[in-house]
This record gives C-alpha cells, structure tokens and sequence, in this order.
C-alpha cells in the first residue's frame, strides 16, 4: 500500500498553518511569535547591530558620567601652592588699595610704588600656581582675575605695568613714579583709579584671591585664623591648633564700647542720608555733619583699643573707606589725623558747596552705605551676632525701608 506524500505535505502545511492560527490570540502565540522574530533577526544580523549600537550609547553615557564626576572631584582637589599664593596676593592686595593716592609727596610716591612691586609679584606667583593647578575652580578664579586686569591693559600700560605671554605681568617702576607725579596729564588719577579703594583692581584682586584661597583649600576663609598660617611649614599641629583656639577666642569678646558707639555713628550717618543737604540748608548740615565727624571719632578710638580681632579688623576697612575718598572730605574741610580720627574745619566747610556732601551721604553705592555696612558689621561682631535696624537711601537722599545686600549678608551671618 503506497503513501500519497504529495497529500502528506500538504496535510503537514495545513496542520501548522492551523497551530500558529489557533496560537493567534494567545500568550503562546506571542510568545513563539517573539521567539520566531528574533530568531529571523539574528539570523539577518539586524539583532547584532542593535546590540552594538546599545552598548556604544552605554559606554558613551558612562564616559560622559565619569566626565562629570573628574570635573566635579576637580574641584576638591587641594593645592597649598596655590592657597599659599592667594593668601599673599590678598594681604599685598588689600595693603595696595587702602593707601593714599592723594599724596603725591616723594615719599609717599615710593610707599606706593613698593607696594604695587609687591602687589605685581604676588599677582604673578598666582598666576603660575594656578596655571599648574589641578583644581579647576582655582583656575576658573584665576582666569577671571586675568580677564579683569586684561579689560583695562591699556591704562595698566600707561602707568608701567604691561602684559606677559603667560599672562604674569612686568612692571616698570620709573614709569610707575613719573605716573604718580603727573598732575598734569592725569596719570596720578589713573593709578588711583586702578588701584585705590573700593571697587578699584586692586579691590577686585583681593576678592579674587579670598576665593581662589577657599577653593584650594578646605573651604576656609582667608581672614581666617588658619589662613594666617597657609604655607608655612613652622607650626607643629599642636602650636597651630593652640594659635587657632586663642584666634578663635579674641573673635567671641564682645565689646559694649565699640557697640555703642557703633550704633551711634550709624544713626549719624543715616540722619546726613536722610535730610536735605543743599546750599539753602548749609547751617543744619554743618551740624549734622559735625555730628557725624565726632561720632566716627569715638569710633575709631574705641575700636582701637578692642581685644576682638573682627572688630579691628572691620574697624580698618572702614577707615579704608573713608581714607580712600581723601580728597572729596578734605573739599570739605575734613583732615584725616596720624591716628585715624578726622578734624573738621568749620569756615572751609561752609564756604563748600553741599553738593560735595551729598554726592557722599545720598543715594543708593553712596560712600555712606558702605560706611554703615561696616559699621553694621562692627556692631554685629562686637555683639556676637546681633544687627543694626539697616536702611538704604533712594537718589533723592530719601530713606527706603528695602535692606541692603551688605545688611542681608550680616543678617544671614
């Protein structure tokens, strides 16, 4: 008896075809359906480039990741060359900006000239400290106090001072002097406009360092106590442990004197922000001013003898303030003293045009608001932590209840 395999296979057909149809709406089916569409993908090689294309992606997304991470740690990486270097660059920095640029006497002339050849070489052993840095913030800070100086080559490049290709500068110092004695052209008032008071070059320098300071270091401040030792190898742990707790210590006496007298000044220079200084008015200024000048006088004298070392500290930056705007006081007839205080002339004061005081005492960057930040700050170490009632002035000379930034920091502190 013969078999009718023509009739076989096609009952086999029939019989699969039939299997895979009754499979149609069952997770069966799906499943061998799955299972026959990647068998078809791998046999064609489509399912080995997807896998490829999968982990190129992953591996792609793991470098970038890793990326991220070195960049991040980058950041931590301490480098006591570069603190070191910083701490310098601050002092000479802050020295530089608190001088008088007024006086244009010989000695003086080579008082700033010293401190500019000094303030030059930190700046430079910054910049090469930095350029070899691993820390990336340090040299993220570094370059913008590069590109701070960069903006301004040109009047730096009148007064002596001019740009290497490593981006360290050279300084000429004959130039420096003759710049300093030129009263003619100007130049003087260059270099004051460079490097005198807030705001000026050297200003932003010392802001600069206090940063690169805290990002190769551990977070410290650089007015801290332990930066007072950064780079120097001569402390023991102990001596420097033992020298930080008595920094620590002068930081937390408190000082009612200078407290009071703070409080004091601030409502002083506040009640000169808030009247109406004009010609018409010269009588109640003078006396508002007169006021003033005797309050920031027993300022002065009782910080001067604070044992807290913030106090003094907040104490010379407001001198700083006041010293750095020399020649508008003295139009008034304000002299300021060997021992800081200030004396005023009555006659040259009222034979000054108010417009003088104004410009001083009103409006909002106004020397007065950041005379009574310092002041603020003052009474707020000489207190341990409390502050003073703070307000700002509109342009008018108005009083305006919004808080400065000074007052929002020294109230989060």
């Amino acid at each position: 008896m013969g078999i009718n395999l023509t009739g076989l296979n096609s009952g086999m057909a029939d019989t699969y075809s039939t299997l895979l149809g009754g499979m149609g709406g069952g997770d069966d089916a799906g499943g061998m359906g799955s299972l026959l569409g990647d068998y078809a993908a791998i046999k064609n090689g489509s399912y080995g480039k997807m896998l490829r294309k999968y982990y190129s992606k992953l591996e792609k997304q793991e470098a970038e990741e890793s990326g991220k991470a070195d960049q991040k740690n980058a950041g931590k990486v301490k480098d006591a060359s570069s603190a070191s270097a910083a701490k310098s660059l601050y002092n000479s920095a802050s020295a530089l900006r608190d001088l008088n640029f007024d006086d244009r006497s010989e000695k003086n002339i080579s008082k700033i000239t010293d401190a500019v050849s000094a303030f030059i070489k930190d700046y430079n052993s910054l910049m090469k400290s930095a350029d070899k840095s691993k820390n990336a913030n340090v040299q993220k800070q570094a370059e913008s106090l590069y590109n701070s100086y960069y903006t301004n080559y040109k009047l730096f490049s009148k007064v002596g001072i001019t740009m290497n290709s490593d981006k360290t500068l050279s300084f000429d110092e004959d130039t420096m002097k003759s710049a300093l004695s030129d009263t003619e052209h100007g130049k003087g008032a260059t270099v004051k406009t460079l490097f005198g008071g807030i705001g000026s070059f050297a200003d932003k320098a010392a802001s600069k360092a206090s940063q690169i300071y805290r990002a190769a270091g551990d977070g410290e401040s650089v007015t801290s106590s332990k930066a007072k030792y950064a780079g120097t190898s001569a402390y023991s742990a102990s001596s420097s442990t033992s020298a930080t707790k008595k920094e620590d210590e002068k930081k937390t006496v408190t000082d009612a004197s200078s407290a009071a007298a703070a409080n004091t000044l601030y409502k002083s220079i506040e009640n000169l922000g808030a009247m109406n200084i004009s010609n018409d008015n010269k009588e109640a200024v003078y006396k508002a001013f007169n006021t003033f000048v005797k309050d920031y006088n027993d300022l002065i004298k009782n910080t001067a003898k604070s044992t807290n070392s913030n106090v003094v500290n907040q104490a010379n930056y407001l001198m700083g303030i006041v010293s750095s705007n020399r020649s508008a006081f003295s139009k008034l007839g304000v002299t300021i003293n060997s021992d800081n205080t200030l004396t005023l002339d009555e006659k040259k004061f009222k034979e000054a045009d108010m417009s003088g005081v104004k410009n001083l005492y009103s409006g909002a960057y106004s020397v007065a608001e950041k005379m009574t930040d310092k002041v603020n700050s003052i009474y707020r170490y000489a207190t341990q932590g409390e502050t003073l009632n703070k307000k700002t002035y509109d342009n008018a000379g108005s009083g305006v209840g919004a808080p400065t930034m000074g007052s929002m920091v020294d109230a989060i502190l």
